[in-house]
């Protein structure tokens, strides 16, 4: 608890200094994300997410409204080799508060914090504290909604086995068509430094064209008891993605 003081102290001392870095009225964003993409559908998590990459360029009006767009690229989407799509979307975006103002959110969120977990019978810890401190920088947040063409290069068709006491199960992913036409919301929040914000990326993204195929295969073993052999097939629509953000406005 008192390392926790201690940063929050410092912090405030800082504060009137960084409080000099007044927002810019920046009406245009570089941004650069990393995270992972993977089925929603619980019963496709066998096919676990993969590494995505995007680089996008925004431009806003003055009132927050604008237009996103840019690239994306998967070494490889729901097991099936390289995946590129190019993103556009509207978005609208909240005033970026001040590093002052983001100081005062943090602080208030932190009390905010330390006395909920005292009316619920905890003792508040430094990691607690922090948390509730560095959730309140986010000093901006951005919603956005837009389409995906992409184009999926990859060749090869990711097989799983599975043996069970009296039966094997064969999955397979089949890719049915190799343009594919996503259509994604999600939203965004970010912690302000002068011009750089650092943030996270979470995002829906529903799969209008018919592009994976998932399909189960089960097997009786010779001389084995229990269900009949069976095939079924799941399309795969829904996906989540989650991104770490570093972008640069200007």
């Amino acid at each position: 608890m008192k390392k926790s003081l201690l940063y929050l102290t410092i912090v405030i001392l800082c504060a009137p200094v960084l409080s000099a870095q007044e927002t810019h009225p920046d009406l245009q964003e570089v941004r650069f994300g990393v995270g992972v993409r993977g089925p929603v559908d619980k019963n496709l998590r066998n096919w676990e997410a993969s590494e995505v990459v995007s680089l996008s360029y925004a431009k806003y009006n003055s009132r927050g409204l604008g237009l996103r767009t840019g690239l994306e690229f998967m070494v490889e989407n729901m097991g099936v080799d390289t995946y590129f799509g190019v993103p556009v979307a509207f978005s609208a975006r909240t005033r970026a508060r001040s590093f002052s103002e983001s100081v005062t959110t943090g602080l208030e969120s932190a009390a905010i914090g330390a006395v909920r977990d005292a009316v619920y019978g905890y003792e508040p810890t430094a990691k607690s504290v922090l948390g509730d401190f560095f959730f309140g920088l986010f000093n901006r947040a951005e919603f956005f909604a837009g389409l995906t063409p992409g184009f999926i290069a990859g060749t090869n068709t990711p097989r799983e086995i599975s043996y069970e006491e009296t039966r094997t199960i064969e999955k397979t992913m089949n890719l049915q068509h190799r343009f594919s036409l996503t259509a994604d919301v999600g939203f965004s929040m970010s912690f302000r430094i002068w011009r750089f914000n650092l943030g996270f990326v979470p995002a829906v993204h529903y799969y209008l064209t018919k592009n994976f195929l998932d399909v189960r295969e089960t097997s009786l073993i010779a001389g084995g008891d229990g269900e009949a052999a069976s095939v079924t097939e799941t399309p795969v629509r829904f996906q989540y993605s989650v991104l770490g953000a570093l972008s640069f406005s200007f």
